[in-house]
């Protein structure tokens, strides 16, 4: 038997990247004793039918799993919003404590009369200062989701066959079968180590995300001081403001699950997207230098809730 167990599902995108950073805060803080990380599909069926105790405290990662319900005394919820089904709200009886990514999550599990508190939550530090800094490269990161807004800026790129070429990487599942000319579709497995060159050579990330649980891709991007083009919705507005990168505005809602999806004005993101093609390298330079230290302040702010919330739980 462990103090803690987080359990989540392991995916190679954010959800992997979730558990792992949550239990690298708790083990720097020093303040859930031993900690184990767990699979949802790791509670064998004798396990549930005895009962069998696997820690005192268990987090839930993005959804709450009854069969691990009888694991543990205390049960913790960290939800992304946009991924939590409504025929899921039942579990929510079984949770001790919601721990919210952005203010946005928490208003939706207040509204629902289940006990929340402001967790934030942080992003991996890819800065490498020893790469330089290519102001004119142009970023995409789809990964493995459907919602970052990738068709909004394919179809921008069909329009402008002149803009520089756009380097997007997504999952071969997910990919469009043809692209422009101008657009470099990379499709097939990026080991990490290429990854953090692509996000520390280029220089302006699009990242127009529809709805997010945090927005990893986007936190990423501060953190090695990309000027950062997002939706000004939340809680991708939650990151950024006017002085640390680019909101475009959106034109329509759409309803998914606990959250909202909200769909880029294509006219703004045109115009956004032209303006930062042309925007100066001290402009640029500007940018960067306030997102790194916003990205610097929202990780120093997460390990203190860590520190704070669990910390009480012991």
């Amino acid at each position: 038997m462990v103090d803690t167990i987080v359990i989540g599902k392991k995916n190679n995108f954010g959800l992997t990247r979730d558990s792992d950073l949550l239990v690298r805060a708790m083990q720097a803080e020093n303040v859930c004793g031993n900690i184990r990380k767990v699979h949802p599909r790791d509670r064998y069926f004798v396990d549930r039918l005895l009962h069998r105790r696997w820690a005192d405290t268990a987090v839930h990662i993005e959804r709450a799993f009854p069969a691990w319900f009888s694991a543990a005394r205390r049960h913790i919820l960290i939800p992304n919003q946009e991924r939590f089904p409504h025929r899921h709200l039942g579990r929510l009886k079984s949770i001790d404590l919601v721990l919210c990514k952005s203010r946005y999550a928490m208003a939706v599990f207040q509204k629902l009369g289940v006990a929340t508190e402001y967790l934030g939550f942080t992003s991996e530090d890819r800065l490498d200062s020893s790469i330089d800094k290519d102001w004119d490269g142009i970023f995409h990161l789809a990964g493995g989701s459907t919602l970052k807004g990738t068709e909004d800026l394919l179809a921008l790129w069909i329009r402008h066959p002149k803009w520089p070429v756009l380097h997007l990487v997504q999952k071969e599942a997910l990919a469009p079968k043809s692209v422009p000319p101008n657009v470099d579709l990379i499709t097939r497995h990026v080991p990490d180590g290429e990854l953090k060159e692509m996000q520390n050579r280029y220089g302006v990330h699009l990242c127009p995300s529809r709805g997010e649980g945090w927005g990893h891709h986007i936190v990423e991007g501060m953190s090695t001081g990309a000027l950062i083009l997002s939706i000004d919705a939340p809680p991708m507005n939650e990151h950024l403001n006017a002085s640390t990168g680019l909101l475009v505005p959106y034109s329509r809602i759409q309803s998914r699950h606990l959250g909202t999806c909200y769909f880029a004005d294509l006219a703004v993101l045109e115009a956004q997207i032209a303006g930062a093609l042309t925007m100066s390298v001290e402009e640029k330079a500007r940018f960067s230098r306030a997102a790194r230290l916003s990205f610097e302040r929202i990780d120093r702010e997460f390990c203190e809730r860590v520190n704070r919330i669990f910390g009480s739980l012991r």
